[in-house]
């Protein structure tokens, strides 16, 4: 040790520095949808020189490394954590925990109290059952015999008086331990009470830990210690109310809420909430494109073609399989789900309080009205009955994020749970709200010619007749919107002809090949019926897949 003494004296104002200890809660939290950072915001008042921060309240399981800090008003010299064999301090306590606690104590006193009395009551009732087995054994010792008549009954008479005088006494003593019981049985309830509600307040489970700051400041200097870090120890999910309401004027109203849980070691109490769909967790970094080496071989024929399982033995396939593409809404959301292009935060205007260990905490961001066109989703081709659907314009300057869990309601009736994708700012979309089941659906395959009618038709045509019908059985007229498919070929080889009776008003939907949607009225006690024939024709020697 004796060789970095020189090193102390050469830091004078190091090692004589001040130490200002202070409480660092978490002060402000922003939540992603996996994780959350943390930030302890701590201001601090300090003379001019070299003085040590000793911040109390810092997460033990965060590795210095992690950590990201700023000094405001001071030069940051060193920092160093300390997390075992910390010195005492008296903790501040809150007023409600101080509360809870004094009635924790209160009422322990009472219980002990109470048991006191009861103890000294069960001794008056021992000692006068005592006092009984005396007198009891009065009458065989010995000389009683001899006495005379007049000693005898004066000796009976006081057996008497002070054996019912004892077992009065301990028939009182009895019953007034006995009257104590309810109440020692209701303080035992109140008490275990008491101690529950103490540790809902003081949930924290975390160990102490604390990071001592050297910090320099010319002048005496007023500023602040930003500590921030990252927790995968929690999440929030955005969450919807959808009401819908028909009539002359539909009317959707969409109750934006968000779910937000934590399960740290310590309570965040009275934090200032940022929700952000920012992930830190997503990749940060572009995929790296490699090289590509190509190389060819000989060609080997084969001396006999079977299936298409054998290697290399069939063409090509003359016609891509049709792959139904889903987006990626959690990719989506933190690509391009805000007005700044990057993200969606959400700042809530008032202080926020979240318990480790508990269910998620409801926080609800605002609503947003909106004009809907209320119409019949009809899919004949896999369900029987249309679908109440409203298509609407999200007409704000805001996204809208996705949701798995919309709790629709159609007319102020419960009608299920449902999904929202990711809507932008001006885009155009529709939501569902149950089953139409007056509005049904038929579909019937009244032509087909595949060839053989194997899985891979060797044929060189195939064609396809369909019936799609639908019947308004409710009393009311609906506004339907059928939709259906025809297959589409990128191969010159691969000719697709089909008709439609009627014709549909809208090809490709949404951008997706091939998918058709009729629109029409349907009055009540209504049917209409739509056929869609197909032909597919190639080259004899190729298969169909």
């Amino acid at each position: 040790m004796r060789k970095f003494l020189w090193l102390a004296a050469a830091l004078p104002s190091v090692c004589l520095a001040d130490q200002f200890v202070l409480d660092a809660p978490v002060t402000h939290v922003t939540m992603h949808p996996t994780g959350a950072t943390v930030e302890r915001r701590v201001p601090f008042s300090i003379p001019a020189g070299t003085h040590e921060l000793i911040l109390r309240g810092a997460d033990p399981a965060v590795p210095l490394t992690d950590l990201r800090l700023s000094v405001a008003g001071a030069m940051l010299e060193t920092l160093a954590a300390r997390r075992s064999d910390l010195p005492p301090r008296a903790p501040a306590e809150r007023p409600e925990v101080a509360a809870a606690r004094a009635k924790v104590k209160r009422i322990e006193r009472e219980i002990r109290d109470l048991e006191d009395r009861r103890a000294a009551h069960l001794l008056e009732v021992a000692a006068a059952r005592a006092k009984q087995a005396f007198l009891a054994g009065l009458g065989e010792r010995d000389g009683i015999a001899s006495q005379d008549v007049i000693s005898l009954r004066e000796i009976s008479a006081m057996i008497a008086e002070e054996t019912l005088a004892a077992k009065t006494s301990a028939l009182a003593a009895q019953q007034a331990a006995r009257a104590l019981d309810d109440p020692l049985a209701d303080l035992t309830v109140a008490l275990e009470r008491a101690r529950q509600a103490l540790a809902a307040l003081v949930p924290d489970t975390a160990e102490p830990a604390e990071l001592t700051l050297t910090v320099t400041a010319p002048a005496p200097a007023e500023g602040q210690v930003t500590v921030s870090y990252l927790t995968p120890e929690a999440m929030w999910q955005p969450g919807y109310e959808a009401r819908l309401t028909r009539g002359e004027r539909p009317r959707l109203v969409l109750s934006r809420v968000a779910w937000v849980a934590q399960d740290g070691g310590e309570t965040w109490r009275d934090v200032a909430l940022r929700l952000s769909t920012v992930d830190p967790e997503a990749p940060t970094d572009p995929s790296v494109i490699l090289p590509l080496r190509r190389r060819i071989t000989e060609r080997r024929e084969e001396k006999s073609l079977g299936r298409a399982e054998m290697s290399g033995a069939a063409p090509e396939p003359m016609v891509e399989p049709m792959v139904e593409v889903q987006a990626d809404i959690g990719s989506l959301a933190a690509v391009g789900a805000a007005l700044d292009g990057i993200s969606v935060t959400y700042d809530y205007p008032r202080p926020v309080t979240l318990a480790p260990g508990t269910d998620a905490v409801r926080i609800p961001l605002g609503e947003i009205a909106l004009d809907a066109e209320v119409f019949a989703r009809a899919t004949p081709r896999h369900d029987e009955t249309a679908f109440v659907a409203a298509g609407f314009t999200n007409d704000t300057q805001e996204i809208l994020l996705p949701s798995d869990r919309v709790h629709l309601y159609l007319d102020g009736t419960f009608v299920g749970l449902g999904r929202m994708p990711i809507i932008a700012a001006g885009e155009e979309t529709e939501l569902s709200f149950g089953p139409i089941e007056g509005l049904r659906l038929k579909t019937v395959v009244t032509g087909r010619n595949e060839g053989d009618r194997g899985v891979l038709s060797k044929s060189n045509e195939l064609t396809e007749a369909r019936t799609f019908e639908v019947a308004n059985l409710t009393g009311t007229e609906w506004q339907v919107r059928l939709r259906d498919r025809v297959p589409y070929s990128e191969q010159e080889d691969l000719v697709i002809d089909w008709t439609a009776t009627p014709r549909p008003e809208t090809r490709d939907v949404d951008g997706r090949r091939g998918v058709l949607e009729w629109r029409f009225p349907l009055a009540p006690g209504a049917q209409q019926a739509i056929r869609l024939e197909q032909r597919l024709t190639w080259p004899d020697g190729y298969e169909l897949r």
